[in-house]
């Protein structure tokens, strides 16, 4: 081939940590890497001090209930067990009730915050803690949620998603929070909740799952969105459950799939992703080297259906990124243990039926399928503005929505395949000479008219050696 491309490069959108509407929000957090209380960044800390201005603003007679699968960290400014502990005590002091639910793992006795730990709170005269741990056994307690509920405004907020309540969490993680306000969904979380709390874990076969799917609807919607909570009533594939659901709405996608796992072992969802591909579906993906990177990783095998061109029926393929190892973007993924810990698949969430799917569940049998293993929660929400702020979290993390080049074989010839992260036009632009300096990225090969989306553009096969990237028309 005498044509050598480069990487595209360009500007890519703008990188915000947090987006709200009138009845919801979505917080994610920019990680440093640094657990320093005197080093913090930006934003670090958002979804934990989104979560503490709830449990702050409860007053009296108020009910509220969190839930956490690990819980750490004393530090007043870089933790967060320890401010969630002060901020909880003083709210049972001005006569909120509340409700904490933690995995086994959790320990209840700590004094995270001087003199305060869960256990003390559940023992304190007067109005205590409700604190339920989950027992050991086949499955976990792996929820991470808060549900606020003011009475004197008869309103519930739910805040979810993958942020366990740690420093870890926000400073060496990837993690996104949805804040939303709706009855409806508050109700089912709630009721979710409240089965935890009276020591109805996992399978037990007392356990209520009648709030299961609860349909609600926020402003902005034009269709009912709906949540799901593990265990489910049939594990079978195709059966009730979140998988089911989750395969159905990628294989409705018509433009583009972002995604961000940290676990994928379902092969049904990849098979679903390359069905997408073939259909002319953009797929976006990233997944943490820590559980893909080598073989016996529990998600190496789906991550290399997923790379492997063979498995696809056309040049399209699911296009795999590595995140950011900080939101100083000083260098990508180097192995890091669970940096990216987000939970979410978006679905044309620039089209004309955007969903987004998220919550704390990684996407395995036992948080998606099993009748008997995980609490979990999984939120489908049919939201334009909620898809975008996913796509600004999925743009911080990532460079997915940069402009992207790439030299393939079709035909007996030679296609360049690229995409377009934005409607404005683009030009294509070449050097002779990729380790002089920019400003010899000067020369136009084409002008690419405007179009968000994938394209392709025939390559002679005696074209001049050159090295090729993409930018924004001037």
């Amino acid at each position: 081939m005498a044509w050598v491309l480069c990487g595209a490069a360009a500007g890519g959108a703008a990188r915000a940590a947090g987006h709200a509407g009138e009845d919801w929000a979505v917080h994610f957090n920019l990680p440093d890497q640094t657990t320093s209380a005197t080093s913090l960044w930006t934003n670090e800390y958002a979804i934990r001090d989104a979560l503490l201005a709830r449990i702050e603003a409860l007053g009296s007679g108020d009910w509220a209930c969190l839930s956490t699968f690990t819980f750490s960290g004393n530090s007043a400014s870089a933790g967060a067990a320890g401010p969630i502990l002060a901020a909880a005590s003083n709210a049972l002091a001005r006569g909120a009730k509340l409700g904490f639910v933690v995995d086994n793992g959790v320990n209840v006795t700590s004094n995270y915050w001087p003199g305060v730990s869960l256990g003390s709170l559940a023992a304190r005269p007067g109005n205590a803690l409700e604190l339920a741990r989950a027992p050991a056994g086949s499955g976990i307690m792996h929820n991470k949620v808060g549900v606020f509920w003011h009475g004197a405004a008869g309103q519930a907020w739910v805040l979810a998603g993958s942020w366990n309540f740690t420093g870890g969490a926000s400073s060496q993680q990837w993690n996104i929070f949805t804040e939303i306000q709706n009855n409806a969904l508050g109700g089912a979380y709630s009721n979710e909740l409240r089965e935890l709390l009276s020591g109805r874990f996992h399978s037990n076969p007392a356990k209520s799952h009648a709030h299961d799917r609860t349909p609600f609807r926020l402003a902005g919607m034009d269709r009912d969105g709906w949540v799901r909570f593990a265990p489910y009533p049939d594990g079978k594939y195709g059966g009730t459950n979140a998988l089911t659901d989750i395969v159905n709405a990628i294989d409705s996608a018509q433009e583009e799939v972002f995604f961000a796992l940290n676990k994928l072992t379902r092969a049904g969802v990849v098979e679903a992703l390359i069905r997408a591909c073939n259909r002319g579906v953009v797929v976006h993906g990233v997944i943490p080297k820590s559980d893909r990177g080598s073989p016996g990783q529990d998600s190496y095998e789906m991550y290399q259906l997923l790379r492997h061109s063979t498995n696809y029926a056309t040049r399209n393929r699911a296009r795999m990124y590595e995140a950011y190892y900080n939101a100083a973007r000083t260098r990508r993924d180097n192995n890091n243990r669970d940096l990216v810990h987000a939970k979410y698949m978006l679905i044309d969430p620039r089209g004309a039926n955007p969903l987004v799917i998220q919550g704390s569940a990684n996407w395995t049998a036992s948080a998606l399928v099993l009748t008997s293993s995980n609490d979990e929660n999984v939120q489908f929400l049919p939201h334009r503005g909620i898809a975008e702020a996913f796509l600004a979290q999925f743009a911080a993390m990532t460079d997915g929505l940069e402009p992207w080049c790439a030299l393939r074989p079709a035909g007996g010839g030679a296609w360049l395949d690229y995409w377009l992260p934005e409607t404005n036009a683009h030009e294509l632009v070449f050097t002779d000479d990729v380790a002089g300096p920019a400003s010899a990225w000067t020369n136009r090969a084409q002008l690419l008219p405007a179009g968000r989306g994938t394209h392709a553009v025939p390559v002679a096969l005696d074209a001049p050696r050159r090295f090729f990237r993409l930018r924004p028309a001037p």
